[in-house]
């Protein structure tokens, strides 16, 4: 049985890119210490803010409803509340997401995307063979809502819940299609038209996809969502198999990709609406 490097309790994960050994507390801490870190970087929160959270009720979404709520329970000037978007497809229910918002007493919103035709959803190139647009279409369309659901509500940030594994795949796919504007912002969202500039924030950026899922396995938070995205397309299928085999082989490297992100010139500086921090 493994010991915590950090205090000789049973460990329940072993991180290899670091090298250590954690038991179930300190693990927990380094994820709080991950999140907090993020937060801090986009000098958002020295006075208060009103939070959107998209909330879709997977494990990742539910870890950031989760330790958000941990982080600001003290801080009576930041507001946080979901946006809820309902796809009104088949085994797209909301009531999980729902379930989530109600044991963490959450207020939130529901916003129903209007379905469309599977060719026109997918905008043709995330059809295998097609090319790089699998992030197009349905996932434009809810970040889309977001942005506006966030917008009616008067949200000055909205926080989503990607994570290392999500961010560093969409760096890599940037990397390889030459898209250095697309490298620099980690992607952009056209956001809503008018109001004040809504801020997009990652706050799990940092934490591999397998810590969020143990953390919300340990919390008894959400559903398992690492399936991935049922709009990606043949290629990021491929660059995501590539990725994880590099990662796996080489412990590290989405971490390495996530660094290569934050040293380009411009890319702390806080973001206007739709650009991701």
């Amino acid at each position: 049985m493994s010991r915590c490097d950090k205090c000789l309790c049973r460990a329940i994960i072993y991180q290899r890119y670091s090298g250590m050994h954690l038991c179930r507390e300190h693990f927990e801490e380094d994820v709080h210490r991950k999140i907090r870190e993020a937060l801090r970087r986009t000098g958002l929160f020295g006075h208060g803010a009103r939070i959107a959270m998209g909330l879709d009720g997977g494990r990742r979404s539910a870890t950031l409803a989760f330790v958000l709520k941990d982080i600001f329970a003290r801080r009576k000037d930041i507001d946080i509340f979901a946006i809820i978007i309902d796809e009104g497809r088949e085994g797209q229910s909301t009531a999980r997401a729902r379930q989530v918002a109600d044991l963490l007493d959450i207020p939130f919103t529901v916003k129903s995307l209007p379905l469309l035709p599977l060719p026109t959803a997918l905008h043709g190139s995330s059809l295998p063979g097609k090319g790089w647009g699998g992030q197009a279409g349905i996932a434009d369309q809810k970040r889309e809502m977001l942005f506006c659901a966030a917008q009616e509500k008067g949200a000055g940030v909205l926080a989503t819940g990607e994570d290392l594994d999500d961010v560093a795949l969409k760096i890599f796919i940037n990397y390889l299609r030459g898209d250095v504007d697309a490298v620099m912002s980690e992607t952009y969202c056209a956001g809503a038209e008018g109001g004040d500039p809504i801020a997009w924030i990652k706050p799990l950026r940092r934490i591999p996809e397998k810590e969020v899922r143990l953390y919300a396995i340990g919390h008894g938070l959400g559903y398992d969502d690492a399936g991935g995205d049922p709009s990606a397309g043949e290629m990021e299928w491929e660059a995501k198999r590539l990725l994880c085999g590099f990662d796996c082989r080489h412990p590290g490297t989405n971490y390495s990709l996530l660094r290569s992100l934050e040293k380009v010139p411009g890319a702390k500086k806080l973001p206007s609406r739709g650009q991701s921090l």
